[in-house]
């Protein structure tokens, strides 16, 4: 898998969650309908101007009279968005292939992702929606599409087969990811913050130093061996509680803001984690076992 994945947001922010997203007529917020422009805002804020939220990208949705009266973001939106910040993107389909399993669409949509591209998903009814969902789609391998879905965290919908994806997409765009951006997810990834890139090296590095091994970045024998035990309720102020939850943040895994306090946010990301990673499922990181194995190897 050779794709960066991009800065998280949430349409139910507190910070924006409650900003006007209304046509002429009504009054709708960003948490309710903005998940268009959440989804582009990851897209700029990761590939062009990390300042950018989606309650820039709202206001500029509305202002060239792109949300639809009773509805969420027309579908004519992404391209001149795009295009402001000198994004390259495509629309791949103008007709609903909601319910196909292949199409042509599909497979450059595909293609698009191997590549180390991303695609934005309107879906339609299903695991993402009851009606209409914008989603950016970040990777694909072996079979299985990795996710920011601007209106949730539950890990089926960050994470699932394609067999499960394709069916339910109705709409694809494609996004041209520069070079520069193209790497291995598992070594270097943005959290979910959208402030730095946290990569594995440097979790390595700060787990190293809070537990008082080699600070070297490279996971080993001692590392592990100076692992302590983790949990809500075990250690839960630990030094390498941040690391921890700076690093689940950017795998996906939403530990909240990463303040050093292992509670009951950080209790259901670890859950979610060793039930990825075929680890036991109990929420507790444990010193020398095989959730940290997962982690550092």
């Amino acid at each position: 898998m050779n794709n960066t994945k991009p800065i998280s947001y949430l349409q139910t922010d507190p910070r924006w969650k409650n900003n006007n997203y209304s046509a002429a007529g009504e009054r709708k917020t960003i948490g309710s309908s903005g998940c268009g422009p959440t989804a582009a805002a990851m897209v700029i804020a990761t590939l062009k101007d990390k300042s950018v939220t989606p309650a820039e990208t709202a206001e500029w949705s509305m202002a060239h009279g792109y949300k639809a009266f009773n509805q969420g973001t027309y579908y004519s939106y992404f391209l001149p968005q795009f295009s402001q910040y000198g994004i390259a993107a495509e629309r791949l389909n103008s007709s609903s292939v909601y319910g196909q399993t292949a199409s042509a669409a599909h497979t450059k949509a595909q293609n698009a992702l191997k590549r180390g591209d991303w695609i934005i998903a309107c879906m339609g009814k299903g695991n993402w929606t009851t009606s209409g969902h914008f989603i950016l789609v970040y990777a694909y391998e072996n079979g299985t599409v990795f996710i920011n879905d601007p209106a949730s965290t539950a890990a089926s919908r960050l994470k699932n087969t394609w067999n499960v994806f394709a069916p339910q997409t109705k709409y694809l765009w494609t996004i041209s990811v520069p070079e520069q951006f193209k790497h291995t997810a598992a070594d270097s990834t943005a959290d979910t913050a959208g402030n730095t890139v946290y990569d594995k090296r440097t979790f390595i590095r700060d787990i190293q130093a809070a537990t008082g091994a080699k600070t070297d970045g490279i996971a080993g024998p001692e590392t592990l061996s100076k692992t302590v035990t983790i949990s809500k309720s075990k250690n839960n102020r630990h030094a390498a509680v941040k690391p921890l939850q700076l690093y689940l943040n950017a795998l996906g895994y939403s530990c909240g803001a990463p303040d050093g306090i292992a509670g009951v946010k950080f209790d259901a990301a670890v859950k979610a984690y060793q039930r990825d990673h075929s680890c036991v499922v109990d929420g507790e990181v444990t010193a020398g076992k095989r959730t940290w194995k997962s982690l550092l190897f």
